[in-house]
């Protein structure tokens, strides 16, 4: 039996971006898993809280690290460009965010949008939290950003030409280097990794897909913060506070040798979280 389908007629601007980002499952994305004990880090958090009045998540300890390894192994700090690795002097974070949407639009009550945090090797954690809540506040207050006005202006894009769109508005910007913020289309927008914060919405272990016009080549989701088994040193176990963050990356840009080195940093800095996140 034919099933019965009608054409959606809603969706948010991003759900068309995102229609327009993909055509097929073949892409050299290679994934995996990290989880790590944030029973220290939970205490920093705490206490940073306590004393700067600032609202620190565990995605902010994430950028801050996130900024360290690739401070510390610049080659994964880049794009590929013409098929060769081009790499960045900074390292810039890109937050995926929810900000409010029309109360009256039947699809959806939120809406994704991006805020990047510039130069974050040079800022501690509770500096990247404080820069992305006045970002994010500037967005739900109204205010749009270069990334939120382009988002607006693909609305009027047709479905069938999406993609075409952001193909050739990421090779004029990226590959050749022009500057299209006359057009409404921001100058490295997306920054150097992605982070995304599901556990913010309840989610606990996921990854997602690298969006190629970004030019992007890691992507991390930080999951939520559950009681799991966890092997001591001593090689007991104990129940701890242990995060998921799924990790996606561009097996052109970097290999497994370079995976095994960020999971060595990451490990590192959470244990001792006043030393690495400032």
């Amino acid at each position: 039996m034919k099933p019965k389908l009608r054409l959606s007629k809603g969706g948010s601007a991003f759900r068309k971006i995102a229609m327009g980002s993909w055509r097929t499952a073949g892409d050299p994305s290679v994934y995996g898993l990290l989880e790590i004990d944030m029973s220290k880090a939970l205490a920093y958090i705490k206490e940073k809280e306590a004393s700067t009045g600032a609202k620190i998540t565990v995605s902010h300890l994430v950028g801050k690290a996130a900024a360290i390894a690739m401070k510390e192994r610049p080659e994964i700090n880049g794009m590929i460009r013409f098929n060769r690795i081009y790499l960045r002097e900074h390292v810039d974070l890109f937050y995926q965010v929810n900000v409010p949407g029309n109360p009256n639009d039947p699809v959806g009550k939120a809406n994704l949008t991006g805020v990047v945090v510039r130069q974050a090797e040079n800022l501690s954690a509770v500096q990247i939290a404080q820069a992305l809540t006045e970002n994010s506040r500037s967005i739900k207050d109204g205010i749009e950003s270069e990334l939120t006005k382009s988002v607006d202006a693909l609305k009027w894009v047709p479905w069938f030409f999406i993609r075409t769109v952001l193909n050739i508005a990421s090779f004029l910007n990226y590959d050749l280097g022009i500057n299209l913020t006359w057009a409404g289309m921001p100058r490295d927008a997306f920054g150097s990794i992605m982070i995304t914060n599901i556990g913010g919405m309840g989610g606990d272990t996921a990854w997602a897909p690298l969006v190629t016009y970004t030019k992007v080549p890691i992507l991390l989701t930080v999951g939520q913060i559950k009681q799991r088994p966890w092997v001591t040193s001593e090689g007991t176990v104990e129940a701890r506070p242990v995060a998921r963050i799924g990790v996606t990356f561009d097996h052109r840009f970097m290999d497994g040798v370079h995976a095994a080195a960020l999971q060595k940093i990451f490990e590192r800095c959470f244990e001792d979280p006043h030393l690495y996140f400032g």
